[in-house]
């Protein structure tokens, strides 16, 4: 027959095999991220109805195969911009590589930015899809 203190070992074994099962879920799904994504567009824009912003949010990042939309189009533009100080029409692969680290909400994208395929010469069309 078990102990009391047997029983409570088995009890908290079950306990972290529950935490590290529910943890590998989280990660392997990256919810985590996604929540933080969510947290951050809402935090930015402060809707009214924040029930529908966050259904209208998630039916977005469907749409655009889980891109960040935290930032529209006219905002990305204007980063880019800002990179592009001689007005050639382009960035470099570096400069790219630093205006997608500033604009990560969360450290899956910052360390998407430093495994992601980024040409030589960066256009705008290139810079937002990139986003």
């Amino acid at each position: 027959r078990a102990t009391k203190s047997q029983r409570k070992m088995d009890l908290d074994d079950s306990k972290n095999e529950v935490i590290l099962d529910a943890d590998s879920y989280l990660r392997k799904h990256k919810i985590m991220d996604l929540f933080e994504d969510l947290l951050t567009i809402a935090c930015h824009k402060k809707p009214e109805n924040l029930e529908q912003f966050l259904v209208d949010a998630l039916k977005q990042r469907k749409e655009h195969n889980s891109r960040s939309i935290v930032y529209n189009e006219a905002e990305l533009q204007n980063i880019f911009h800002l990179f592009d100080l001689k007005s050639e029409g382009h960035i470099s692969k570096t400069q790219c590589r630093e205006a997608l680290q500033t604009l990560a909400n969360s450290e899956y994208h910052f360390k998407q930015t430093e495994t992601d395929s980024i040409p030589d010469k960066v256009d705008l069309f290139t810079f937002i899809k990139l986003c």
